[in-house]
C-alpha cells in the first residue's frame, strides 16, 4: 500500500466520470488489488475463549473473498491480554495465535484478495474479568456497569503498549498479512487518549494539546515502523465527529494527519457514521478534510450500503478504498449487484 504524492496518485483515484474504476484492478507500493471495494471487520466474538482463529472466521472471510471484495480487513486483534475488551475477542498476542491466522490469510488470499488485520488495546474500556487485571486507560475511567474502573497508564505501562503493538504486527507480517492497521478510534485506548472527556492528564500524554493526546499513538507508529522486521505498510483508523463538540478543529485534524504522517502512517482510515456526512460547520465530508491535510491513500467508511451511496462517495475523488456496509455483503450475489448497478 502506497505513500504517494497527490500529483503522483491521481491516476489511482476515482474521478467522477470513471466511477467503473472501482471494479478494476490497481497496483500500489508493489501491492496488487484487484478492486477497490473493501470488506471491514464484519464478524466479532468468533475466536474461541483463548483468541484463537475458528474455522468460522475463516469461512465467513473467505466467503467476501470469494463473492468479489478486493481487500480484507479482519476484526480488531488484541496485542495483549491486557487489552483484551471481551471474552471471544480475537487475538495476536502470543505465539499460540499464530497458526490460526497463518491459515486465515492463506485462505483469503487463496481466494485473490488482499488481507489486513486491525489491532487494538482496549485500554479502559474492558474488565478484570475479560483481561485478567485492572485495566489501563489514559485516566481513571469507568465505562459503565459491564467495565471496571481503570488505572492511569504510567511510563512503564507506555513501554509494555508500545512494544506489544510492535510485536503484534512483527506476528502479523509473519502469518502472512499484507498490512496493519492500528486501531485509533472506537473508544479503544488510542481514541481514549485523544478525546479531551476521557484524557485528563497533565504530562506529554495529556492537557489539551493535540500533539499531547496523540502521543501514545506516535510511539506506536514510530516503533513499528523502525522494526526492521516490520516491512508491510500500516494504516491508521480513526473518527473526529464526538470530538467535534469538545473545540476538535480542521486545524486539530491538519497537525493530528501530519504527526502521524511524519510517523510513518502509509494509509489513513477516516471513520464516519455516513460516509457522506459533513463535519466542522457543515462543509465537506471527513474524507474530504482528511485529504486536505494528506497525501497519503485513503479508505472511506461510513454506512456504504448501497450502489448510490458508493457512487457518491466514489465521486469525492479521494478515496482509494471503499469500505462497504456490512448490509451489503447480507446480500446474495452481492458484488455482481454492485457492478451490474454501477456500470449502468
Amino acid at each position: 500500500m502506497p505513500s504517494v504524492s497527490k500529483s503522483s496518485s491521481i491516476s489511482t483515484k476515482i474521478a467522477q466520470s470513471k466511477i467503473g474504476a472501482v471494479f478494476q484492478p490497481f497496483k500500489v507500493q508493489g501491492i496488487q488489488f484487484r478492486n477497490r471495494i473493501l470488506a471491514p471487520p464484519t464478524v466479532d466474538d468468533h475466536a474461541d475463549v483463548h483468541g484463537k482463529v475458528t474455522l468460522a472466521i475463516i469461512k465467513h472471510y473467505r466467503s467476501l473473498a470469494r463473492q468479489g471484495a478486493g481487500t480484507i480487513i479482519v476484526e480488531s486483534a488484541y496485542v495483549t491480554k491486557q487489552g483484551r475488551s471481551h471474552v471471544n475477542q480475537l487475538g495476536i498476542s502470543d505465539e499460540e495465535h499464530l497458526e490460526g491466522l497463518e491459515k486465515l490469510a492463506q485462505g483469503v488470499k487463496k481466494e485473490g484478495a488482499t488481507i489486513g488485520i486491525r489491532l487494538s488495546h482496549a485500554g479502559a474500556q474492558t474488565s478484570e474479568s475479560a483481561c485478567g487485571e485492572q485495566p489501563v486507560g489514559p485516566s481513571v475511567l469507568n465505562f459503565g456497569r459491564d467495565f471496571d474502573i481503570s488505572r492511569e497508564f504510567d511510563q512503564g505501562d507506555v513501554e509494555e503498549i508500545v512494544l506489544n503493538f510492535v510485536h503484534a504486527a512483527e506476528r502479523a507480517e509473519e502469518v502472512g498479512m499484507d498490512f496493519v492497521e492500528i486501531n485509533g478510534t472506537e473508544q479503544q485506548l488510542l481514541d481514549q487518549c485523544c478525546c479531551i472527556k476521557l484524557n485528563n492528564r497533565d504530562d506529554e500524554y495529556g492537557t489539551a494539546k493535540i500533539e499531547n493526546r496523540v502521543q501514545l499513538a506516535l510511539d506506536v507508529v514510530n516503533s513499528i515502523k523502525k522494526r526492521e522486521s516490520v516491512k508491510i505498510p500500516l494504516s491508521y483508523y480513526f473518527s473526529i465527529f464526538d470530538k467535534i463538540d469538545d473545540g476538535f478543529k480542521p486545524k486539530d485534524l491538519k497537525k493530528m494527519l501530519t504527526l502521524l504522517e511524519n510517523a510513518g502512517v502509509d494509509i489513513f482510515h477516516p471513520l464516519a457514521i455516513h460516509a457522506m456526512n459533513k463535519c466542522f460547520e457543515n462543509k465537506e465530508p471527513l474524507c474530504h478534510w482528511s485529504a486536505k491535510y494528506t497525501d497519503k491513500p485513503m479508505i472511506i467508511n461510513g454506512n456504504i450500503k448501497s450502489p448510490q451511496l458508493l457512487e457518491e462517495a466514489a465521486t469525492l475523488g479521494c478515496a482509494d478504498w471503499f469500505a462497504m456496509d456490512q448490509s451489503i455483503f447480507d446480500r446474495l450475489q452481492w458484488y455482481q449487484f454492485l457492478k451490474r448497478k454501477i456500470d449502468k
